[in-house]
């Protein structure tokens, strides 16, 4: 069974990843262009440096990049509280 950080992890994840997936057929809308912004700068880097994947691996890498980013920044926050809980608690 997955542990509860894997398991938050994992749907966190799974929704940026619903989320990037909308955004990119939506580019012409703000919020849309900054959930997918991420993937869109790798895929940019990718492209000046003759390595741009095109068709799917171009939608794929903007999804996935975009989605890894957003769920790290989502669970900083998670994984900060934790440790200084932890740190807070042993020097009790």
């Amino acid at each position: 069974m997955l542990g509860s950080r894997r398991l938050l992890a994992l749907v966190v994840f799974t929704l940026s990843v619903i989320a990037a997936a909308r955004a990119v057929t939506h580019m012409d809308d703000l919020p849309a262009f900054i959930a997918i912004g991420p993937g869109y700068v790798v895929q940019a880097w990718l492209f000046e440096n003759h390595r741009a994947l095109g068709g799917a691996g171009y939608y794929a890498t903007m999804v996935v990049v975009s989605a890894a980013v957003w769920t790290l920044i989502i669970l900083s926050p998670v994984a900060a509280i934790r440790t200084v809980r932890r740190f807070t608690k042993s020097h009790r």
